[in-house]
């Protein structure tokens, strides 16, 4: 069998490309398959660009798109799957594929028809069930629906579906109706060689803790609570470094505030190995890639109970965990590790010591890997079969 060769779209997004980039990375090195890689919003058309923009429009009206009523998820991930769609086209016209990959769900809700030509893998790290769970109540549930129906066709239509954390993937099966059989747990990971673990220099109480936090939407990441908290109890004690792609004002000397800094860059690893905690109470995570990237870098953490937080930071282990929102355990947690530099060492070596054995980013693309050589020859052996079938005897 020649070199199967698998076509790649995926999001561009914040922690998606983290994971694109990683992923180009180990494929250029693998000899089992060739992968040809492209954000979904590559070689976009004019009228692409047009539509998605009006598609994308965002209420500013906080009650709506709190309650997502005026369908805005609907309306954006239907712009990427055309942006999606069009690039596919393109691409299967340019070349000849053996299989297809997607990350994430969106981009394959118009692409249905040619997932019945090509197996199709589809990577995940959050369902949309999961998502409006976590942000709206009940009684606004029905506002995912359209997104809920696609993401079954896309579920159904894939050959296998990579999911990035136990509780999206028990969200597939029950929540879908999906065979277990069919969804892998792969935990994605981050090049731990990138990422060196941080100094620790504090070592008493009489010298500042960098209390470090990364998140680019800095509300629904939490970054108001860690602001407020901050300053009402640990100004005058520790440094506060937000990094976020928000437009946020604070006069206090020891806030720190970077708008634009880059991941991976130098300015961003030495945010990292200067911090003493890292502290992102979020209230909304598909995954929290940001917190294996702490982790590798050797610091405790406080964050959320949410969806696969729980998986990647271990209470009382690797970090603290509180309810989203709740300002006073965030205040307690954040003391407690301010306050006890022996539990910060113990939890950061703890937290890199998992980052380098479950969130390797090698061991999951070694499996996806796999899984992309299997959907071709299972493709190849019923076409094979097929053959036999109809051959004249």
């Amino acid at each position: 069998m020649n070199r199967p060769r698998i076509l790649s779209v995926i999001e561009a997004y914040i922690g998606h490309q983290t994971y694109g980039c990683l992923m180009r990375e180990y494929f250029q090195q693998v000899e089992s398959c060739a992968v040809d890689f492209y954000w979904f919003n590559e070689e976009r058309e004019l009228h692409t660009r047009i539509l998605n923009r009006l598609l994308s429009y965002y209420s500013s009206n906080r009650w709506v798109q709190q309650n997502n009523v005026d369908l805005h998820l609907f309306r954006f991930q239907i712009g990427f799957a055309y942006m999606a769609r069009r690039l596919v086209i393109r691409k299967l016209a340019q070349a000849q594929y053996s299989a297809l990959h997607f990350h994430t769900q969106p981009l394959a809700f118009f692409c249905l028809d040619l997932m019945r030509e090509l197996p199709a893998i589809v990577s995940l790290d959050r369902t949309t069930v999961q998502a409006a769970r976590e942000r709206t109540s009940a009684l606004f549930y029905w506002t995912f629906q359209p997104n809920i129906r696609l993401e079954k066709k896309v579920f159904e239509a894939a050959q296998s579906i990579v999911s990035f954390s136990e509780s999206a993937r028990r969200s597939v099966i029950e929540d879908y109706g999906i065979k277990p059989d069919k969804v892998d747990l792969v935990y994605p990971g981050v090049n731990v060689k990138h990422i060196t673990p941080c100094r620790q220099t504090v070592t008493d109480s009489q010298t500042p803790c960098n209390i470090l936090f990364i998140g680019g939407d800095f509300e629904r990441k939490g970054g108001y609570d860690v602001l407020e908290v901050f300053l009402k109890h640990f100004s005058n004690q520790a440094k506060l470094h937000l990094v976020t792609q928000a437009s946020i004002t604070c006069s206090h000397t020891n806030v720190h505030i970077y708008t634009n800094i880059k991941a991976y860059t130098a300015e961003w690893l030495e945010l990292y190995q200067q911090a003493d905690l890292f502290v992102m109470p979020t209230y909304s995570e598909p995954f929290g890639w940001v917190f294996i990237e702490a982790m590798a870098a050797g610091l405790p953490i406080v964050a959320t109970r949410l969806n696969a937080i729980p998986e990647i930071v271990a209470e009382e282990e690797t970090g603290l965990l509180i309810e989203p929102g709740d300002r006073t355990a965030l205040a307690d947690g954040m003391r407690r590790l301010l306050h006890n530099p022996d539990l910060r060492r113990t939890m950061g070596a703890k937290g890199r010591l998992v980052a380098e054995q479950k969130f390797n980013y090698r061991t999951h693309f070694e499996q996806l890997e796999r899984l992309f050589n299997t959907a071709v020859r299972k493709t190849a052996l019923n076409k094979d079969r097929l053959t036999s079938d109809v051959a004249p005897r």
